[in-house]
């Protein structure tokens, strides 16, 4: 599969080839200015309520003038500290790092005779165990010693007990949360904080602390407010059939006049947060479910906000889907991360669930990270009743539906769209920053053609069934295979060599459906070359420690009763093109990359039976995803030339595959000592031929 599946002959590569495309400063209130952003007919906002720290990062000692708040803090505690300071404020919004012991445990030596040394008394009892009364004393102690970093003029800190709390097993980890008061009156999202684990205050800081200097006297009351808001609204008094909240006082941070959201303050630093004194107000309507809830200033009387407040029961959107082969029995899944049209545009997140709003639902499969685009024609579901959006069952292959969804409404539409958005957030959860899984890939399923599917650089794409073969787009292996080159190619190291490429797709594909035979029913009743029970393209296991047929390694490659990847000229180069559709040792890359696959199998197997199913397949995960970058080649061709089955192959190689897994999966930045798989890396490797050196050792 490469660009291509392994067809069944050289001209059927050669026409495959023909199809396939190249890879390719403080100061007075400001007038309110921040207009709102309506959100559908009746809930709204303001932009200017969109703020949020924007913070630096400086390791202890940074020569920066606003720092030197901290010269006290750092004299007394070390330097072994970073700090995150938030301009908007120009104080810490967070200070991390060696800690500072607090309480008695296991990260110092304190009694709690030395905890409680200063603490009041009441409440610090050497004969009362420390409780949320006596942690906040002590975190108040702590402020006390460096009023410097916590003082804030015309305002105080009083706990918020919601969000001070102890937890953990072992009761090892506190929180403690003070939030700011102006005049009486609380700061909305004001606070600051103090995180305590195993006795030592190992981060604190502050967010959206700033002075108010707001009046604190409104100029409406509550009454007036709610008023306010049902003329904002269109809504009617008499249709308010509950007053859920009659008017809360508050304040709330905002930006500074002309200051867009989501954008870094470059003001003076200790000006970025201006404050609005507001009622809040929340109330419910005859035969609605909504609580509308709003912010109004109680000053001037302008609507700031009115949103509904609500938790719904989400709506879901789901399809059947081909768990492996389209062979299995259709299963109904939900769809992550689906684009459906509801008023706005909404994603649904894992579980494919979403907030419907009421009104007209609308998915046509273009998600966030993959568009399903099918050859049988346009894909559309639409609901008004519940939100939900079922693509549903049915019958058959290629073009047929379950005659809702549209006439693109196919098995490899829905099954594509599941399975390649599950792999794309998977390979996310290792690799964060890279854009091309952040990106959108499309997929094109149903193309008129037979027996084949390929990447061609910025699209996957797959056939119909026909020709002996089934509908490409409804083996799961093949797309997986097939979106395995495309992150091959996007991951920065892309495979120097046609075998290492098409073992990573290999990998990709066993790795997500947990069993050897990549693509069963590719070509139903017909088994792969030398395979015995897999009507897939490769069946990894067969040459594997595992398997039936003689093991896949350099000194077998050519092995009648192994994958005899002699019955193709050696070396190999590819019809029409003239390429060379090599593995490093100058076999057809297909076959060749059984070598590799095949010790990746033997790997996973090895980390199974150490570990369990769950977590040495998570294991195998782990050193898999990690190693992509770096990985160039599976292994290398060290003397005695191309097509020689006695030619020195090892995976010595800096990017080889051995190499790179031993960086993957160490766990204390010392490979000298071994790492916690390396003696079954070697393992499975050596048993291809393709390890490197003396068997390492695996640590505990």
């Amino acid at each position: 599969m490469s660009h291509r599946v392994l067809a069944k002959s050289a001209v059927a590569l050669a026409v495959a080839a023909c199809l396939a495309l190249p890879a390719a400063s403080f100061a007075i209130q400001p007038a309110e200015s921040s207009g709102p952003v309506r959100l559908n007919a009746h809930a709204f906002t303001t932009a200017e309520l969109d703020v949020h720290p924007t913070v630096d990062t400086f390791k202890a000692g940074a020569d920066v003038g606003s720092l030197r708040v901290l010269d006290g803090f750092f004299a007394r505690h070390s330097a072994e500290w970073e700090v995150r300071w938030d301009r908007r404020s120009n104080r810490p919004n967070l200070i991390q790092g060696v800690g500072v012991p607090i309480l008695p445990g296991r990260g110092n030596n304190l009694t709690l005779a030395e905890a409680y040394a200063g603490c009041p008394h009441p409440p610090c009892n050497l004969n009362t165990a420390p409780g949320l009364v006596q942690v906040e004393a002590l975190v108040r102690g702590f402020m006390g010693r460096f009023p410097e970093l916590f003082d804030t003029p015309g305002s105080t800190f009083r706990l918020d007990p919601r969000r001070s709390v102890k937890v953990g097993p072992d009761g090892d980890l506190w929180f403690i949360e003070l939030q700011q008061v102006h005049a009486g009156i609380p700061v909305d999202g004001a606070s600051l904080f103090f995180r305590i684990n195993n006795g030592n205050l190992v981060q604190f800081g502050s967010e959206n602390v700033a002075p108010v200097f707001a009046s604190s006297k409104p100029r409406l009351d509550a009454a007036a407010a709610l008023q306010k808001v049902l003329a904002a609204t269109g809504f009617k008094l008499s249709e308010v059939s509950e007053i859920v909240e009659p008017g809360r006082l508050k304040y709330v941070p905002v930006l500074p006049a002309g200051e867009r959201p989501a954008e870094a303050f470059t003001g003076l630093p200790g000006t970025g947060y201006q404050h609005r004194l507001v009622w809040e107000v929340a109330f419910r309507r005859h035969g609605e479910a909504p609580t509308w809830q709003a912010l109004v200033n109680a000053r001037t009387g302008k609507v700031l906000e009115v949103l509904d407040r609500n938790a719904y029961v989400a709506a879901q959107v789901s399809g059947g889907i081909y768990p492996e082969t389209n062979t299995d029995a259709e299963v109904v899944r939900p769809f992550p991360f689906n684009n459906v049209t509801n008023g706005s545009t909404k994603t649904t997140d894992a579980s494919g669930t979403y907030d419907y709003t009421g009104g007209t639902a609308t998915s046509t499969l273009n998600g966030k990270y993959i568009k399903i685009t099918d050859n049988c024609g346009a894909i559309s579901l639409a609901d008004s009743t519940t939100g939900n959006l079922a693509f549903g069952t049915s019958g058959g292959t290629d073009c047929t539906t379950p005659g809702v969804g549209g006439v693109g409404n196919t098995h490899s539409a829905r099954s594509g769209f599941y399975h390649l958005t599950n792999i794309n957030r998977k390979a996310a959860s290792f690799l964060p920053t890279n854009t091309w899984l952040a990106g959108l890939l499309t997929a094109n399923m149903n193309i008129n053609s037979t027996c084949n599917a390929f990447w061609n650089g910025t699209t996957v794409n797959f056939y119909r069934s026909g020709g002996g073969c089934s509908n490409t787009g409804e083996i799961a292996a093949v797309f997986l295979h097939e979106w395995g080159h495309g992150m091959d190619a996007n991951s920065g190291g892309a495979a120097s060599d046609k075998g290492t490429g098409e073992a990573v797709g290999d990998t990709f594909a066993f790795l997500e459906t947990k069993t050897s035979c990549i693509g069963k029913n590719f070509q139903p009743g017909v088994n792969c070359y030398n395979c015995t029970a897999c009507t897939g393209v490769r069946d990894v296991k067969e040459f594997s420690l595992q398997g039936t047929r003689t093991i896949a390694k350099p000194s077998t490659v050519a092995d009648n009763n192994g994958i005899n990847c002699d019955r193709y000229s050696c070396p190999y180069f590819q019809l029409v093109f003239i390429g060379a559709y090599q593995g490093p040792m100058g076999y057809e890359g297909h076959c060749e990359s059984y070598i590799a696959s095949s010790a990746n199998w033997d790997l996973a197997q090895s980390l199974i039976a150490r570990y369990g199913t769950t977590a040495g397949w998570a294991a195998m995960d782990a050193i898999w995803y990690k190693s992509l970058t770096p990985s160039k080649s599976a292994y290398r061709v060290v003397s005695g030339g191309k097509c020689n089955p006695a030619a020195t192959v090892d995976g010595c190689g800096a990017n080889n595959w051995y190499t790179v897994y031993l960086t993957a999966d160490d766990n204390d930045g010392n490979l000298a000592n071994g790492t916690p798989n390396a003696c079954r890396i070697w393992d499975a490797f050596n048993a291809h031929g393709i390890a490197c050196g003396a068997r390492p050792t695996c640590t505990a």
